[in-house]
């Protein structure tokens, strides 16, 4: 299975969506061929303006004391994988257009049935979104 990045779509776009028998606007979709690079579960969204935008973040250190599953009695965690759990903090600072040229495949489960679109971009502007059956 492996790593994926996430993709949603706003509310309202100028481009038709086809029928997938749900609201395609409150499903995060899933793609691992949009970024030239391994997906890292990085956040992308399609605007209503038919752009696509990439989440800027970084990720900080959660000192220990701080995490989840710290146990003050014992000074410590209880296991290993304990220690992971919160171990970094997500710090969002915005969006960037990424002037996206070319298609990609997103896909998600709705009911059990596999539901795949191909997203298709020309110098940045969303024009097309056909289901891939």
């Amino acid at each position: 299975m492996g790593l994926y990045d996430r993709v949603t779509f706003e509310d309202v776009i100028d481009v038709a969506f086809p029928d997938i028998d749900a609201d395609p606007f409150a499903i995060t979709w899933q793609t691992k061929s949009i970024a030239r690079h391994q997906p890292m579960m990085e956040n992308y969204k399609i605007t209503a303006e038919g752009r696509l935008f990439e989440e800027n973040a970084e990720y900080k250190h959660v000192p220990e004391e701080e995490r989840p599953e710290y146990n003050e009695e014992i000074g410590g965690f209880e296991s290993p994988i304990d220690t992971m759990r919160g171990s970094r903090r997500k710090i969002h600072h915005g969006w960037s257009d990424t002037a996206y040229h070319g298609t990609f495949e997103c896909h998600t489960a709705i009911d059990g049935d596999y539901i795949s679109l191909e997203a298709k971009f020309t110098d940045g502007q969303l024009v097309a979104i056909p289901r891939n059956d």
